[in-house]
């Protein structure tokens, strides 16, 4: 692991037109406030520890997706040594795709992970490091709405995707960041490895950065979208949305397809990647998260509302699924009474 010097350590932030501005910027700015922020408010001499940079193909303003210039201020040529590179997230849907249009940049991550330097990804910028070969039989994790997709093009990698940050290797040289603010705590992680935990919470307090403790649960979408490879499945999934709170909704469907038990288990499965019972069970739990979040209705009537007459059994379910129990889960995702009485609708 590298050892603080008397030098600042490099932070190569990568830029392609598909990076999500907002996080690579804010990694810049988060990086660059260490050892600065804190030091200026508090009247203490300014002791800058990282000197971050936006490293692209070359150094020509690039319009990103969303509408938003960036001006990078070296070239992967040009960066041929650095500390740290740090992949943010990216609006992609495909790691080969990604790298068939921008080599230069999956070689220059193998290049300088080769030579020693960090190699680090938030979100769907796990695409790029998987790309590399650098997680090759490992462990990783990226945000919970790419998770299907990088699991299907990258059958080989563990996939770990309840999880906020996961290293790839004992040496802790490249580890991914889980949904779109985690690059938050991936930032936290490695001021405090190079630059020590005091650091590392002043950062969080100057700048109000929060670890995200309970993983990704709390805020994926746990139902799966409607599949179109099994029509008869897909006529379940359906009426399904509609029939969640009935009772025994499995044995609905299976009298209305016709099907033997064991083949409709087995074609639901097949289709939808859970069986009957888990697709129910994170169906109705995805709609009593959204009461939580919209309604004032007591823990024991959103239970009922979604199917579950044993308010106990629904908060065992709530809290394995979600990681937070109802109640925790409403303080945590509820909009700020003064936000909801000026009307905020969302």
């Amino acid at each position: 692991m590298n050892q603080i010097t008397s030098n600042r350590i490099k932070v190569s932030i990568v830029a392609a037109p598909d990076v999500e501005p907002w996080v690579a910027v804010g990694i810049h700015d988060a990086f660059w406030a260490v050892g600065t922020l804190w030091n200026r408010v508090m009247g203490e001499a300014e002791a800058p520890r990282f000197c971050p940079e936006i490293v692209a193909a070359d150094t020509a303003p690039l319009m990103t997706g969303t509408g938003v210039r960036i001006e990078p201020h070296r070239t992967f040529k040009d960066a041929a040594r650095t500390d740290i590179i740090f992949v943010p997230s990216l609006l992609i849907a495909s790691g080969a795709q990604f790298g068939r249009e921008n080599p230069e940049l999956v070689a220059w991550v193998k290049r300088a992970h080769a030579e020693g330097a960090h190699v680090v990804s938030a979100c769907s910028g796990a695409y790029v490091l998987a790309e590399a070969g650098l997680l090759d039989g490992k462990e990783a994790t990226t945000h919970w709405a790419f998770a299907a997709a990088m699991k299907a093009e990258y059958p080989h990698i563990n996939w770990q995707t309840d999880r906020i940050l996961v290293s790839a290797a004992e040496d802790h040289r490249v580890v991914t960041a889980g949904g779109a603010t985690s690059w938050m705590d991936l930032v936290l992680y490695l001021v405090g490895v190079f630059s020590g935990p005091e650091e590392a919470r002043r950062l969080a307090k100057m700048s109000l950065f929060d670890w995200h403790h309970d993983g990704q649960n709390p805020y994926s979408r746990l139902t799966t979208r409607l599949q179109s490879k099994d029509k008869v499945i897909q006529e379940c999934q359906t009426w399904l949305a509609e029939n969640y709170p009935a009772g025994d909704p499995v044995a609905s469907m299976i009298r209305i397809t016709g099907l033997s038990r064991r083949t409709f288990n087995r074609r639901f499965k097949n289709a939808t990647g859970l069986t009957p019972l888990d697709y129910v069970q994170r169906l109705r739990i995805e709609e009593a998260k959204q009461m939580l979040e919209t309604t004032d209705q007591p823990v024991e009537h959103v239970a009922s509302e979604v199917g579950y007459g044993d308010t106990v059994s629904f908060r065992r379910l709530f809290k394995r699924l979600v990681a937070d129990t109802p109640a925790v889960y409403r303080r945590r995702k509820r909009l700020p009474d003064a936000v909801r009485e000026m009307g905020v609708m969302v």
